[in-house]
């Protein structure tokens, strides 16, 4: 049961992990092109955070849906595995 909920939990980790890679890269770019173009300083940190806040909503929206049945399902896991054991059941 330990090695289901870890492999699920490993799931939602490594999709967060690439998720945020992903923005990350996109933010970087974004910093390059800007500053090619010439704008620096605060108009930038302004522009990159408008960037940032769209990318996370775009995320959120897109993976959503898989956030919430990973989560649910570490979640009924480990509450299957509570019951497994106060019941005596051996679960290893």
């Amino acid at each position: 049961m330990e090695g289901v909920i870890a492999a699920v939990t490993g799931l939602l980790l490594g999709l967060f992990g690439l998720i945020v890679a992903a923005v990350a890269a996109i933010e970087n770019l974004a910093r390059q092109i800007l500053a090619s173009v010439g704008i620096m300083g605060e108009l930038q940190t302004a522009l990159l955070i408008i960037l940032l806040v769209s990318l996370a909503i775009g995320a959120f929206r897109l993976f959503g849906g898989v956030f919430a049945v990973l989560i649910c399902l570490v979640l009924m896991l480990i509450l299957v595995h509570a019951l497994l054991v106060t019941v005596g059941v051996p679960v290893h």
